[in-house]
């Protein structure tokens, strides 16, 4: 409801700087529930400290930023090929990186730093678990889909949230729950979605960049469970 919230008071304020401080909080919705939670229940400390461990600490940060750079940029040659276009980069403006660098902290602590742990505590099998936060993850971009509309179409959309949300399970398995590798994950893919141009708002509309990057995200998901299972 926090997002809902800030949606209604950006309505009925004029000032851009607090709508702007609004829309920062509708991000942080996750994060800031879970922090509550954690406060009331006076396990902050202990959540915390499992969650920004330093073992490992390499690889959570430069495996999620190989696998987007990696799987991006690739969705956009294959699709250049494909359909004899250019390979153009994007850009984005000082406020869109502002955005998406709150976004490094504004999320994964109350996705997959509380939730998805919680559930695995309340029975949820460990296979089934980072199903449900994509689920829930996804409905909650609503306040977006209501403020900015979407680029891509809500199925799409859906299945792309369910597929990254156990890439984000198993970086942070390999990294013995290091919430940096979810972090590093979420910031890079918001970053680099925009430099490597692939949102169909960028490609006069064509939606087959997003596809390309779904299905090659989805080879990434193969690789782990084959590496794990």
């Amino acid at each position: 409801m926090l997002p809902f919230v800030a949606i209604i008071a950006q309505t009925m304020i004029s000032n851009d700087f607090i709508c702007f401080i609004l829309y920062g909080i509708q991000a942080a919705a996750p994060t800031i529930s879970a922090i509550i939670v954690l406060c009331l229940n006076k396990k902050m400390k202990m959540y915390f400290t499992q969650m920004f461990q330093r073992k490992h600490l390499k690889i959570a940060i430069i495996l999620p930023f190989f696998i987007v750079c990696t799987t991006m940029i690739l969705a956009k040659i294959i699709f250049c090929v494909l359909f004899g276009s250019y390979f153009m980069l994007g850009s984005i403006s000082i406020a869109q990186f502002i955005i998406i660098l709150w976004a490094l902290w504004a999320e994964e602590i109350g996705w997959r730093g509380y939730l998805e742990p919680l559930l695995k505590m309340c029975g949820v099998h460990k296979w089934i678990a980072p199903c449900i936060v994509g689920v829930i993850w996804c409905l909650w971009h609503y306040h977006f889909f209501i403020q900015n509309g979407t680029d891509v179409p809500i199925p799409l959309f859906f299945i792309s949230c369910i597929i990254e949300s156990y890439i984000y399970s198993f970086l942070m398995s390999i990294t013995y729950n290091s919430i940096i590798s979810a972090m590093i994950y979420h910031f890079a893919w918001n970053l680099l979605i925009h430099i490597t141009a692939i949102n169909p708002s960028e490609n006069n509309g064509n939606i087959f960049p997003y596809i390309i990057l779904v299905i090659l995200e989805t080879l990434v998901l193969f690789i782990f469970w084959s590496t794990t299972i």
